[in-house]
């Protein structure tokens, strides 16, 4: 007998309540064992039971999966999909915290976001002078001089092409799990823009990330767009140490980098 799915409560956010409501489609459908839509989609039975486990929204694509084995209608899902999406991304807008302090490029005004001075050149530049600044500070924290380095892109894949920086800062948290704003395992003082270079020590497998603004037209065909189950355990100059998702750094820096699992 498998083991029984953890209690959700639908009014602890658009998380558990989209998981809530995929438990009771597949309910409806008969109950049908994990590896049982597994066989039926050709996804994996982890992937699909994490689908409606209520600590993080599932891509689109296990949605899709889920509700074929479970006999749902597909445009309705997507609605729904898409609705639970959009609440999550204002959530995280609006739980933004106050009063810690940004690492790194300060946060750029909508206005002027996009000028037509903001070359590729420019922004080459910036990394590179922002690259070797980091690495000064790292010798004088007194850091491994031979350590990995990663460059932070905070960006978020929009439509067929588009690659935007993201709203809200990206973070380092003290476990390897999404949404840490909300769950009280960020960590002070480590917000971070594109660009911001840092120190990775080792690497590991946890909750599945995406860059991608999944509600959007044609994110489909968005080369940009990253999915990733990796993190990176990396360090500040300032010595704050903790996880990364691999989609929030540049594209040269993803993949493991032959790192140990931490």
């Amino acid at each position: 007998m498998g083991r029984p799915e953890r209690p959700l409560d639908p009014r602890a956010g658009p998380i558990q309540a989209f998981a809530s409501e995929l438990r009771k489609l597949r309910q409806e459908a008969g109950s049908p064992k994990y590896l049982q839509m597994q066989r039926r989609t050709g996804r994996s039975r982890t992937a699909l039971a994490e689908a409606a486990g209520g600590d993080h929204l599932p891509t689109w694509d296990t949605v899709e999966a889920y509700v074929r084995a479970c006999g749902g209608d597909l445009a309705q899902w997507r609605a729904r999909w898409a609705q639970a999406r959009d609440a999550i991304r204002s959530q995280r807008g609006e739980a933004e915290p106050q009063g810690i302090v940004p690492t790194g490029p300060p946060r750029p005004p909508r206005a002027s976001r996009f000028q037509p001075w903001l070359t590729a050149a420019a922004i080459v530049a910036l990394l590179v002078t922002t690259a070797t600044n980091t690495l000064r500070d790292f010798h004088t924290a007194g850091n491994v001089a031979t350590a990995v380095i990663v460059v932070v892109q905070n960006k978020v894949a929009t439509g067929r092409s588009a690659l935007i920086e993201d709203t809200t800062p990206a973070y380092l948290s003290s476990k390897p799990i999404p949404f840490c704003s909300r769950k009280g395992c960020e960590l002070p003082r480590t917000q971070m823009w594109s660009g911001v270079v840092l120190q990775a020590t080792c690497k590991i497998q946890s909750v599945t990330m995406t860059n991608e603004n999944l509600a959007s037209a044609g994110i489909a065909h968005n080369k940009g767009g990253i999915i990733s189950s990796l993190w990176y355990k990396c360090i500040l100059p300032n010595g704050a140490t903790g996880y990364l998702s691999e989609v929030y750094v540049a594209p040269a820096y993803r993949g493991g980098l032959g790192l140990s699992t931490c």
